[in-house]
């Protein structure tokens, strides 16, 4: 799959913007769920209410980075417009915060990449195709208990538990007759419960992720400015494309070609990854709200806990076999089954080889986009 077209319940195409608004629909509180002080709040304009999630959103994000929170921008972001979701506040931000940030995150990493690297990235070209075909793997082999313990049809939890994007996921759920709201929250509960819990546990194992990444020198304003906004330019000709994840592999292209073409290593300005983060963290949580638990039934949420932790350990025993070629925790965000925009940010804030573990959740990108349909035939036909 290549970001392409999918056909709805009715055979029509849909691209991916149109799902991401299904699923923005989907993830929604009913409005007869809400009550005062909510009733006022989501009386007011949509523009505005989304204006004032971004703020707390930044605020949130703000606290929680000067507390020294792992991760802290977007944990903080992801924090506050989840109290307001689960609380009955509608915030209806647009799938574009989403898709900016993403833009932004790429870019940022992309700075890191040099020649060395990515001679490096191609010394590792093999394991990164055997940890992507492990990863795919384990999750499919879970999705099974999870079909059993969660009350959902395996087929759901196939794409449920497979480590995609979550619009990506939802299209081919879509596409396959699969349930997308069963879909849709396990993908995204799973990427919350994943920078929930691995970021604080990398800080402990890496004694604060202090590395030599954080002694370069930041890059001008005079050359980020026009970097974003080449990057923009190219995330939205990769969108109209049709490409899988197309926002952050369209700052990822110019964001590597400015690390390459720069005379010396740099990084982008720490507020870029701040507002990428607040972007991505504030998107997260505007979508999660009880009602949207409860659609997918009772048992469902504390299966997928259970699955995503199963997810989680599996991908680390990976990460161990990979430990003689790459850093151990280098190697857990590497194979984690989180967003590639999430779990890069995590390797920039605590300094743990962007560029790697970008270019191994590339792989399995690929790797899921090419291989996902032809395991569903086999699984569908033996499980």
């Amino acid at each position: 799959m290549s970001g392409r077209a999918v056909p709805d319940a009715d055979g029509q195409a849909t691209d991916e913007e149109d799902i991401e608004a299904a699923i923005d629909a989907t993830l929604a509180p009913p409005i007869e769920a809400r009550r005062f002080p909510q009733d006022a709040f989501n009386r007011l304009p949509p523009a505005v209410r989304a204006l004032l999630g971004v703020a707390f959103a930044t605020l949130g994000g703000f606290v929680a980075a000067r507390s020294g929170v792992p991760l802290g921008w977007l944990l903080g972001a992801l924090f506050s417009c989840g109290a307001l979701a689960t609380a009955g506040f509608s915030l209806p931000l647009p799938a574009a915060v989403r898709q900016i940030g993403q833009t932004i995150a790429g870019f940022s990493v992309g700075v890191f990449f040099t020649p060395e690297v990515g001679q490096r990235v191609l010394e590792l070209g093999g394991l990164m195709i055997a940890g992507g075909c492990a990863s795919i793997l384990i999750s499919v082999l879970i999705s099974i208990p999870l079909a059993r313990a969660g009350g959902c049809d395996r087929k759901s939890a196939f794409f449920a538990m497979m480590p995609g994007g979550l619009a990506e996921m939802a299209g081919l759920a879509q596409q396959f007759g699969a349930n997308v709201t069963v879909v849709s929250v396990s993908q995204s509960l799973r990427v919350v419960i994943i920078v929930l819990t691995i970021p604080p546990a990398l800080t402990l194992l890496s004694g604060g992720g202090h590395g030599p990444v954080s002694h370069l020198p930041e890059m001008p304003a005079g050359m980020l400015a026009p970097g974003l906004g080449l990057a923009g330019l190219a995330a939205f000709v990769f969108a109209r494309l049709r490409i899988f994840n197309a926002y952050i592999l369209g700052g990822l292209a110019v964001g590597i070609a400015a690390g390459l073409i720069a005379d010396r290593p740099q990084i982008a300005p720490s507020y870029a990854p701040a507002i990428a983060q607040v972007a991505i963290g504030s998107v997260l949580g505007a979508r999660f709200s009880w009602s949207t638990l409860r659609k997918s039934g009772a048992r469902f949420l504390p299966a997928t806990i259970l699955a995503t932790a199963l997810l989680i350990l599996g991908n680390m025993a990976v990460a161990g076999l990979l430990s003689q070629a790459i850093p151990f925790a280098t190697g857990v965000l590497a194979t984690s089954p989180g967003g590639i925009a999430e779990m890069s940010l995590t390797a920039e804030a605590l300094h743990l080889a962007p560029p790697l573990v970008v270019a191994w959740h590339i792989v399995r990108i690929l790797l899921v986009a090419v291989l996902t349909g032809p395991i569903y035939k086999v699984y569908r036909r033996w499980c």
